[in-house]
């Protein structure tokens, strides 16, 4: 184990003295290179803000307005079984627009249910096998101007579904 501590304190150094000894032996301009990488990223950046923007805009009204709890009662009245994991809907209708939303309300769920109790974990299942596909989409989508982003979109929320179905049934059937 302490193997593994010590390469992770001195891996960056030798990446980047590896990188610099490769750029010397090759004849090139490190730190004009280094400029020019930071002038593009800038580039990016200045794309795709007003995206995140936006995102985070409406995430945060989506929450406030408390649409979300509106939605989930309706799914719970809908789906009576769904009454035991209600703390879970806002959290799952969130997941695949943003990633840190749903990551402080999943903590939020373990840190006032348990990490250990079947919400808990289920939590955890969700958090690592679903995608904040909106979110994902719209970054990579504003990049791919003219595309049709439609099909990935369905085809992402069909997945984040599949994957969210799957873990109720591993929790219900197959674990506990």
């Amino acid at each position: 184990m302490h193997f593994f501590e010590y390469l992770g304190k001195v891996i960056t150094p030798i990446i980047l003295v590896s990188v610099i000894i490769y750029a010397i032996i090759e004849h090139k301009n490190v730190f004009e290179l280094f400029i020019q990488g930071v002038i593009e990223g800038e580039k990016i950046v200045i794309k795709l803000f007003p995206t995140l923007l936006a995102l985070l805009v409406a995430v945060g009204m989506l929450s406030a307005s408390g649409i979300t709890e509106f939605i989930a009662k309706g799914i719970i009245k809908i789906f009576p079984a769904m009454e035991e994991y209600k703390s879970l809907v806002p959290f799952i209708l969130l997941r695949p627009i943003s990633g840190s939303t749903s990551n402080a309300i999943g903590t939020n769920i373990m840190q006032n249910i348990g990490v250990d109790t079947k919400i808990g974990i289920l939590t955890s299942l969700i958090i690592g096998s679903t995608e904040t596909t909106i979110y994902v989409i719209s970054v990579y989508g504003s990049k791919l101007e003219g595309k049709n982003m439609k099909p990935a979109l369905i085809l992402g929320l069909l997945a984040d579904f599949i994957c969210v179905v799957s873990c109720f049934v591993f929790i219900n059937y197959l674990y506990f």
